[in-house]
């Protein structure tokens, strides 16, 4: 059970099992130990269930995707390991370890601020806000491959087809195209918004290719007389091809999310990469387009032929 356990909802976990992949106005979003429904049009959270624990710890979720085959799973920051959610009732069950330990923040227990998306062809990438670096993720053991240096500190990534983004923060708030050959982040254009308070940005795409995020904000500090604000999470749109983004709201939901900030958004599955190129079809030599394009070339001969006559 998690630290902070709350009783399942298992008839949420079936509604999603049934529905996440298709249900395009739904995202699923984990905070802390727990993961949430959220209606894009209302932007209200409902609570599904809690991560569970692995080794002892509660699984703390940084980073969630669909597969092309429409399973979905996240990265854990706290476990450094891949998990599968089944939403069976159960709690997430673990692929494997990333193999990333001790690579993070010493002074955050090892925080590596991690995000997770997978491309149209199955391929995971997995980045860190704290190491800035990009792998790349066998999604069937967990293990990770290392790519290259980022260059800025990426807090969520999205694919769209065979390509892949990442949104920075209050440090570099805007929206990056990511090489998943050199693993550098080139930039595409600023937020355009406030954003000194901006913690990390967790974008997705849906179905029409709308890139949607869950922006998340630093509270005020302690002895703060509101320690946390009312609601921590705001739900955004960004435009693809300049980077602005469009504050829509904030995310409502449970007295429990207004306590943490959401860790990650997953809308639908990657659409299926293009494949193959256009091929020029032979015409039958007996059907009536090939005997009118005979006759086409035939008129023409002749014309030229008289042309040339009518010059001498």
């Amino acid at each position: 059970m998690s630290l902070r356990a709350r009783p399942a909802a298992a008839a949420l976990f079936a509604l999603c099992a049934a529905s996440a992949v298709t249900a395009e106005p739904f995202a699923l979003a984990p905070a802390y130990d727990q993961i949430y429904r959220i209606d894009l049009a209302s932007r209200t959270a409902t609570l599904v269930g809690d991560t569970g624990s692995y080794a002892g710890q509660p699984i703390v979720m940084k980073g969630i995707a669909y597969a092309p085959n429409g399973s979905l799973l996240a990265s854990s920051d706290n476990t450094k390991s891949l998990f599968r959610l089944d939403f069976l009732g159960s709690p997430a069950s673990v692929v494997g370890s990333l193999g990333l330990a001790g690579q993070g923040d010493p002074s955050r227990l090892d925080a590596l601020d991690l995000s997770y998306a997978v491309t149209c062809d199955g391929s995971a990438w997995l980045a860190s806000g704290v190491a800035r670096k990009l792998w790349k993720v066998d999604n069937a053991t967990g293990l990770t491959t290392y790519v290259g240096s980022t260059g800025a500190r990426l807090t969520g990534l999205a694919a769209r087809g065979r390509n892949l983004y990442g949104a920075g923060d209050y440090e570099n708030p805007s929206l990056f195209r990511v090489d998943t050959a050199s693993g550098a982040a080139i930039p595409i254009g600023s937020f355009g918004v406030s954003a000194s308070k901006i913690s990390s940005v967790w974008p997705s795409f849906d179905a029409s290719g709308n890139l949607w995020a869950a922006v998340t904000y630093i509270p005020p500090p302690p002895p703060a007389a509101n320690a946390f604000p009312p609601d921590w999470s705001d739900l955004a749109r960004i435009n693809v091809d300049s980077g602005a983004m469009t504050l829509l709201g904030p995310i409502t939901g449970p007295e429990d999310l207004r306590s943490v900030p959401l860790f990650g958004l997953a809308i639908t599955a990657p659409q299926p990469c293009p494949t193959g190129t256009a091929t020029a079809q032979p015409i039958p030599a007996g059907s009536p387009r090939s005997l009118s394009l005979l006759a086409g070339l035939l008129l023409l001969a002749a014309g030229l032929v008289l042309r040339r006559r009518g010059l001498r």
